[in-house]
């Protein structure tokens, strides 16, 4: 008899109020101390007791020390006022969400859309500026958004990406079969025989998708046998892109076999 297999834990967030309160604190004491060096800078130079430029220079980094933690201050303020309380703990098979008093606990197979709309600016792993979230959208109508707030989006998309895409991937596959459409994007549809990308309406035997630089690229193949940009959408606009590299593969080679057979009978002779 198999023994069930615990859930493995990928990604685990916690938001208290409190860290906002004391960040506030802080500061707003390093906004008094700033203004208090401002003060006693201008009282020198009122006094002649240094040299009147450099007091100025001091004075406006000092004028700067004071707006920086004051907008600190009132964005933690603002912060700390309107979050609650949160953990969240994703796992392979699953994830809990608790916010306040309220707990929400789906499996994978209940994610209706995933799209990665966060993005920012990374020294390594380690965010410096962060902004859009991450949304996931349930079969029971729940949305949920993981922002920078939840800690590093890039670290979040990295460790849970693969989990919403093979069910999103295979329920588009199913819906493909029962002869119906699946909308990601305003201007992008996948239809059971090919792509509708804009304008464009083109077969799964001449399409080609790829995602290069954050964005997602629809090829098409031309008469000479090379495929050409069609069109790109920002990933952070389109829904299930997870879902759609996770079924394309598949679909595309079904399509288009003489291709892929052409591709590995040459690289068999090499």
């Amino acid at each position: 008899m198999a023994i069930p297999r615990k859930p493995r834990l990928v990604f685990q967030s916690t938001i208290r109020r409190k860290q906002y309160f004391r960040r506030f604190a802080w500061s707003t004491l390093a906004a008094v101390a700033a203004l208090a060096a401002v003060l006693a800078l201008d009282f020198a130079a009122n006094r002649g007791v240094a040299d009147r430029r450099l007091l100025l220079v001091g004075g406006v980094a000092g004028i700067a020390a004071v707006v920086w933690f004051g907008v600190r201050a009132v964005v933690n303020l603002w912060r700390g006022l309107r979050r609650r309380d949160e953990d969240l703990r994703f796992f392979d098979k699953g994830f809990v969400w608790t916010r306040g008093k309220e707990q929400y606990k789906y499996g994978w197979s209940q994610v209706a859309t995933f799209r990665e709309g966060g993005s920012g600016i990374y020294v390594g792993r380690r965010p410096v500026l962060q902004w859009g979230a991450h949304t996931l959208r349930m079969l029971d109508g729940r949305v949920l958004k993981i922002t920078g707030a939840h800690g590093s989006l890039r670290q979040f998309a990295d460790a849970v990406r693969r989990y919403p895409a093979r069910v999103t991937g295979t329920r588009m596959a199913q819906t493909l079969r029962q002869e119906q459409p699946v909308k990601l994007h305003p201007r992008l549809t996948l239809w059971p025989g090919g792509i509708e990308a804009g304008r464009h309406e083109i077969p799964w035997s001449q399409v080609e998708v790829r995602v290069r630089n954050g964005r997602l690229v629809i090829l098409r193949r031309g008469a000479s046998g090379k495929f050409h940009v069609i069109r790109r959408y920002n990933i952070r606009q389109v829904d299930n892109v997870g879902g759609l590299m996770d079924l394309a593969p598949s679909t595309i080679r079904n399509h288009q076999r003489e291709r892929f057979e052409k591709r590995q009978t040459a690289s068999e002779g090499t």
